[in-house]
């Protein structure tokens, strides 16, 4: 049985799909975390806390060091190039790979040269490097050697477990009259960040009441600093009582918030990948994403979805009434996002990429100097 040794955040559900999903495939896998969770078939190795924050990536990389030492893996895998990347670097063990995931790239080499610098080196120590989007590998080949190859593998979903139920439309070639008892139910399970622009969805929703007192409604699932300001917010602009939040939901619930939907709403300032829109197209609901960072890899413009300019609320809230009024847009939308994610980003084949990986790191065919996208 090959051993995986994974430095991540355990209490992460994209760790834990990972995790579990390489379990299944006869990996020994052990998780090394500074939070605790417990994940079926897989061991957790609790990181001790020093000082708390980044410093710990290098005041307990000795620590791991040792324990790393001791599980005696085949390949080690850091999730996040900046902290368990880093203690991946310091353990000196290899083979390593280093998977980014999003402000590690886009963030923190843009704080200042010597931010820049650190990233370079964490990088240049992996035997392999892997991005969940082709924008997210672009960015990061600025700080890699000339033809430095990175694996692009997503992180898919469970088709099995994020899958439609029957929606709220007539059937093709029947008309509905509009329920004003029943409105259209717009929403998003994001951490509540500036960065996510639920502020601009809050906004969009109410210039979308002015014209439709009656139609609209909006779930919120998460929780984050953003929480009071937002809800003081939908208050101000009279849109408190049209507005469920549902704070934050348990990884098995996810689906059954997105399957209570009509549409996904991202209006998010930056996004490296865009996973709620690929768990809502599973669920067979259209997306209205803004068109930045990974959005528009995994929402097709006018076919799975609509793609707005970020930061734009009126466009925004023109693409909102434009699935109020279009019953079987939203319909051929849902069905044509499921298809798009069954070909592209299921689970089960993103796992095996991954797995892919590993076997061509065990079999020493890995070739540095490649290029390659594995979505493909």
């Amino acid at each position: 049985m090959p051993k995986l040794c994974l430095l991540a955040n355990a209490a992460s559900s994209h760790t834990q799909k990972w995790a579990l999903a390489l379990a299944e495939r006869g990996w020994k896998v052990d998780v090394l975390s500074f939070l605790p969770a417990e994940i079926e078939q897989v061991t957790v190795h609790l990181i001790p806390r020093l000082a708390g924050g980044k410093a710990d990536a290098v005041l307990r990389a000795p620590w791991v060091r040792r324990r790393v030492r001791e599980l005696k893996p085949d390949i080690v895998h850091a999730h996040y190039a900046t902290s368990f990347g880093l203690l991946g670097a310091l353990t000196g063990r290899h083979p390593l790979i280093i998977s980014a995931w999003g402000s590690d790239i886009f963030s923190f080499p843009r704080s200042s040269r010597m931010h820049a610098s650190l990233l370079k080196w964490i990088l240049a120590q992996a035997d392999v490097l892997c991005s969940t989007s082709r924008v997210m590998a672009s960015e990061m080949s600025q700080y890699l050697e000339p033809g430095r190859k990175i694996e692009v593998i997503p992180f898919g979903v469970d088709t099995g477990l994020f899958t439609p139920v029957p929606p709220k439309l007539p059937e093709p070639g029947q008309t509905q009259p509009i329920d004003l008892n029943s409105p259209i139910v717009f929403g998003a399970a994001k951490y509540l960040h500036h960065v996510y622009g639920l502020d601009i969805l809050v906004r969009a929703l109410a210039m979308v009441k002015a014209k439709h007192p009656q139609r609209a409604l909006l779930r919120i699932a998460g929780t984050g600093p953003e929480e009071e300001p937002l809800k003081a917010l939908a208050a101000e602009l009279g849109v408190a009582d049209w507005v469920q939040w549902l704070g934050a939901l348990p990884n098995r619930e996810v689906a059954h918030f997105y399957q209570s939907l009509d549409v996904v709403v991202l209006p998010s300032r930056q996004e490296s990948f865009g996973v709620a829109a690929v768990e809502g197209s599973a669920c067979g609901r259209p997306v209205i994403a803004a068109a930045v960072g990974g959005l528009p890899e995994v929402v097709l413009d006018k076919e799975t979805g609509l793609l707005i300019p970020p930061e734009d609320i009126n466009e925004l809230a023109s693409a909102m009434e434009y699935m109020l009024d279009n019953p079987e847009e939203r319909r051929r939308m849902g069905e044509a996002g499921r298809a798009f994610v069954l070909k592209h980003y299921d689970w089960r084949e993103n796992a095996a990429a991954m797995e892919r990986v590993y076997q061509g790191v065990l079999d020493g065919g890995y070739r540095r100097q490649e290029s390659g996208d594995r979505r493909q």
